[in-house]
């Protein structure tokens, strides 16, 4: 039975990991999208004779705790996502709207939600003349939400925000200690993982404008690593026949 669970918590394993190479792939396109991991960790079954007080344990207990064994056989779980925060391609445009974060950092934006951070830089300009994200969150400068009313718009290289080549107000560039234990929201959003996760000044900014950050997912990566997982779970699932085969033949002479 030990082996029938390790090997079911490998299937799982793989499972999550296709879960998320399949929505890399997805991505592939999407403006400021950060490629996802998944990290695993060890896990024993002594955990199936413990109090299960934390989601690591009523993971496993749930899921692939063998009655007849305690102690000596371990297991794979995932532990978290890991998004990769690399640059993504920089794609050129025609819109003087669109800017790039070529440095870390987020650019701020206010919504419904509260503050949220992304990197994606393709802004427009709503019915009322601010400068907002595609799904109508206004981007923050240090002076507040930024006002263009049809008028020219530009930034500087350091977020200098230029309204008819007059300085009004600068783009508020955040960044994080831990950018990767950040939380993936919809729509290219990030909220911090936790309470202690909190947004800095960005002091070292490198932006564009007439370009924005594309994604930083490989093609070609995730079908590599699509096809390993394929076949890892693949070879799972061999050795859980294999095994059955083994369990049956051990009745069958046990009978006779």
């Amino acid at each position: 039975m030990d082996t029938v669970f390790t090997l079911l918590s490998a299937l799982k394993g793989q499972q999550r990991q296709m879960d998320a190479t399949s929505n890399n792939i997805a991505n592939a396109n999407t403006p400021g999208f950060k490629r996802d991991k998944v990290v695993f960790r060890e896990m024993f079954n002594e955990y199936s004779v413990q109090d299960r007080e934390s989601e690591q344990e009523s993971y496993a207990h749930e899921d692939f705790m063998s009655p007849l064994s305690r102690g000596s056989v371990s297991f794979v779980a995932p532990d978290h996502v890991s998004p990769s925060m690399t640059t993504g391609r920089i794609i050129p445009t025609s819109s003087p709207m669109d800017v790039a974060l070529q440095s870390d950092g987020f650019f701020v934006v206010n919504g419904a939600q509260g503050e949220r951070y992304t990197r994606n830089g393709q802004f427009m300009e709503d019915h009322e003349g601010y400068l907002t994200t595609p799904t109508g969150d206004r981007v923050m400068g240090e002076k507040g939400p930024i006002l263009i009313k049809n008028r020219e718009f530009s930034v500087g290289q350091e977020g200098t925000v230029m309204i008819n080549r007059q300085v009004t107000d600068k783009l508020r560039i955040v960044k994080f200690e831990q950018p990767s234990r950040l939380t993936k929201l919809g729509n290219g959003y990030w909220a911090p993982g936790s309470d202690r996760q909190m947004p800095l000044p960005q002091t070292e900014i490198r932006l564009q404008q007439g370009v924005y950050e594309s994604s930083n997912v490989e093609i070609v990566k995730e079908m590599v690593d699509m096809i390993s997982v394929n076949r890892s779970y693949e070879a799972a699932q061999r050795a859980l026949r294999t095994n059955d085969e083994i369990n049956e033949r051990s009745i069958s002479l046990a009978r006779v």
